[in-house]
């Protein structure tokens, strides 16, 4: 089965958590017999070339260059765009196209695909088809709204553009009536989580049936790669890793760790060197012992395997939660706020989530309780559910409306 994928952007150049998804699951869809390839765009703003033909893990890829008025804040439809998709289609021929992302390419992209006869599956990945800034985290004195109320919508987005109020809201309108057409043109639909199904079911809204396939463990962990348990009288190591950047929640985290006599490990790339500097400061004025690790890649050993507890205080509505199956893949405890799908992971072994205003009280009592971080260590199950899964579900619904 030939299977085009369309998402906003593919590794090397991006490399975000659906972009680690849909790299692992082309991995397992092409051991299980499928021929990828896929369709992708560039952060890079368009300069003479409007696209590029390259390889990764032996997937073709093709990555297009927006022009500056290609980009969100110019609008959600781009015809240019949209027309090298088109021909892009028509050239491969695909039995089936599975949507991971279409954030990047504007509205109308499934639109294209029903027009030349090709079977759409939906991946809702995150929130973007909910909310024009994505992530459903609006600034202070902003809340975010429930159902499809657009009304703290307009203030939210005008922050951003500065269009004025009744610009915004049509634009809005209209954003919402593009989607919605957009995503009833697919033949089936995914989410990683029941939050991610909900959202789009409630927000969007949208009434077809979404079916939820969890990402599962990317890569399978080695025993031997499994973190060590903290030895009698050792520092404990608390840390996170990912994207470093406030909507993570690091600096409720560096507040919550002050007084813990811990070493607080950082590991990934700071969005934003204001930012870093400010944890910097908080960790100096709080005596915490603050190491930074840098980024990392796959080929590096796994930043879980320094941690005795692993934290993701997100303040963003998750989606899924890689981050949390890579923790425990390793054998590493982990703590996470009550935020969106992390939510739906209060039952799994190993893992405590707690609302954010608790965060402190939280890591205090589990710092001075060896006894209870090693029950945790201890319910953590031995295997998990891997992107192999995952795979095998969405080859299913492939051939269930090719």
């Amino acid at each position: 089965m030939k299977v085009a994928f369309v998402t906003s952007n593919y590794p090397p150049e991006g490399r975000g958590g659906t972009e680690q998804v849909v790299t692992a699951m082309a991995r397992e869809l092409r051991a299980l017999g499928a021929t990828i390839a896929a369709i992708t765009c560039s952060d890079t703003v368009h300069a003479g070339e409007d696209r590029r033909d390259e390889v990764f893990e032996d997937v073709p890829v093709r990555r297009l260059f927006k022009k500056l008025d290609e980009w969100d804040h110019n609008g959600f439809v781009r015809p240019r765009v949209l027309g090298l998709v088109r021909d892009w289609l028509r050239e491969l021929a695909p039995d089936v196209v599975h949507v991971h992302s279409f954030a990047a390419f504007g509205a109308g992209t499934l639109a294209v695909c029903h027009e030349l006869g090709l079977p759409v599956l939906l991946s809702c990945h995150d929130l973007w088809v909910t909310c024009a800034r994505y992530f459903r985290l609006p600034p202070a004195g902003i809340t975010c709204p429930t159902g499809t109320d657009r009304a703290a919508c307009v203030p939210c987005i005008d922050q951003v553009v500065k269009s004025g109020p009744a610009a915004v809201a049509a634009a809005l309108a209209a954003r919402d009536a593009a989607l919605r057409a957009d995503v009833a043109l697919a033949a089936a639909v995914t989410a990683p989580s029941k939050t991610t199904a909900t959202f789009v079911r409630e927000c969007l809204p949208y009434a077809g049936a979404i079916e939820v396939v969890p990402h599962g463990l990317l890569r399978a962990v080695p025993v031997g790669e499994r973190a060590p348990a903290p030895a009698p009288g050792e520092t404990l190591r608390v840390g996170t890793f990912g994207n470093l950047v406030a909507e993570k929640g690091l600096f409720e985290l560096i507040t919550a760790v002050a007084g813990l006599p811990i070493e607080l490990h950082l590991c990934g790339g700071w969005i934003g060197q204001e930012f870093a500097a400010r944890m910097r400061q908080r960790a100096a004025e709080s005596g915490t012992t603050l190491i930074e690790h840098g980024p990392y890649q796959a080929r590096d050993p796994h930043p879980a395997r320094l941690l005795h507890l692993a934290v993701f205080p997100s303040r963003c509505q998750e989606t899924y939660g890689l981050v949390v199956d890579e923790a425990l893949a390793h054998g590493v405890p982990a703590v996470l706020s009550d935020r969106g799908a992390f939510a739906e992971r209060r039952d799994q072994g190993g893992v405590v989530v707690t609302p954010l205003e608790k965060l402190r009280a939280t890591l205090h009592e589990l710092v001075a309780s060896p006894a209870r971080l090693a029950a945790l260590r201890a319910a953590i199950a031995n295997e998990l559910p891997t992107i192999a899964v995952s795979a095998a579900r969405h080859l299913d619904l492939y051939r269930q409306i090719a």
